[in-house]
């Protein structure tokens, strides 16, 4: 059933289907989607195990984890190049909701968040207490957020209220309004990030150096939006796609390295644990 949402959604992108989707704006199908299907395992464990395991075993195998991320890595300079290549073809846009670029790394991040959640049970235990899994459901959440703001454009709505509220503020508008917003929340998040990384991996600094890499590149996608607006725009189009293709690559390289990360602290509790019981 779910490869059969998945295959009209995709033709929906190409063809004007003859009866109705559940909501049509945006990537809302894709969301429904991807929520019903979080849904589903919170309610059919069976299921549930059966797509963890199979996940985990992709990101903790060789060498399906080597397979899997060199895919990833594939899949978006595959992008990047279609983006340049084809530049008015609005599929291959970077910067639309409804394009390539968009659903793949709504899907990642949706993966990722999973990943932490995992990752989190791994460590912590399933008895664990709420204090000690907690910080963990809030890294996953900050994943989820993004990836459902991707994919319905939650910022884009920020953008549209605030030239309604504020509409001949020069300043407020310099930049792109919904960064007022976003960009207090992010410094506290990129704190929390921080934080949780140097507790959780300060043993691995291979580890580590993945963690704030990715960071690094995500502090950076917010740094071009600033820039953006009244800074690379007016300076002409080809600018302006420059700048759409280093920030949206920013923030799936970002991703990926994130995932890499978590992945790796899943792979080394498993090891951990194998060597355990063959010790015992």
């Amino acid at each position: 059933m779910d490869l059969v949402i998945l295959l009209l959604l995709f033709i929906n992108g190409h063809f004007e289907l003859p009866f109705p989707l559940p909501g049509k704006k945006l990537n809302n199908p894709l969301a429904l989607l991807l929520i019903l299907f979080f849904l589903r395992g919170v309610l059919n464990t069976p299921f549930r195990d059966r797509q963890l395991a199979k996940l985990e075993k992709l990101l903790t195998s060789q060498p399906d984890r080597t397979y899997f991320f060199v895919l990833l890595f594939t899949i978006e300079i595959g992008l990047q190049i279609m983006w340049f290549a084809y530049p008015l073809e609005f599929l291959w846009n970077l910067n639309a909701e409804q394009g390539y670029g968009t659903q793949f790394s709504v899907i990642q991040l949706y993966i990722l968040g999973l990943v932490v959640m995992m990752t989190a049970w791994a460590d912590c235990g399933s008895n664990a207490d709420w204090k000690d899994k907690l910080p963990w459901y809030l890294v996953a959440s900050v994943y989820f957020f993004i990836g459902l703001d991707d994919c319905i454009a939650i910022h884009e709505n920020l953008i549209f209220w605030s030239q309604n509220i504020i509409p001949d503020s020069t300043t407020f508008h310099f930049i792109h309004e919904w960064l007022w917003f976003y960009g207090p929340v992010a410094l506290v998040v990129v704190v929390f990030l921080s934080r949780f990384f140097l507790k959780k991996f300060l043993y691995s600094p291979a580890i580590i150096v993945t963690m704030f890499v990715a960071l690094m590149f995500w502090i950076s996608v917010l740094l071009l939006e600033g820039l953006a607006k009244n800074i690379v725009d007016p300076l002409g189009v080809d600018y302006g796609r420059i700048l759409i293709g280093i920030e949206e690559g920013s923030e799936m390289i970002g991703a990926t390295l994130f995932m890499l990360g978590f992945s790796k602290h899943l792979k080394n509790i498993l090891e951990g644990k194998k060597a355990i019981t063959k010790s015992s």
